[in-house]
């Protein structure tokens, strides 16, 4: 059985805001910031999903033609 091995880098880390009383832009840069680790990490978790289906896919790929393999030689035997 083959291996998939995959790297996922994971994203950076986001600056603490400024220890004043937020004002409207503070909040904007906040929820963009924080918008921008959410899709970041949502990336990962797609991507690493996409890793373990393909993964699997050969897997069961490999064990299909294995049994393929096993009924031929049970009928000629």
């Amino acid at each position: 059985m083959s291996e998939v091995n995959a790297t996922v880098e994971t994203p950076s880390t986001v600056e603490a805001a400024p220890a004043q009383t937020p004002n409207g832009t503070q909040v904007e840069s906040l929820v963009s910031k924080l918008k921008d680790v959410g899709i970041a990490w949502a990336s990962i978790g797609i991507e690493s999903g996409k890793v373990a289906l393909e993964s699997t896919s050969k897997a069961l790929a490999e064990t299909a033609k294995s049994l393929d393999e096993l009924a031929n030689k049970l009928k000629q035997s």
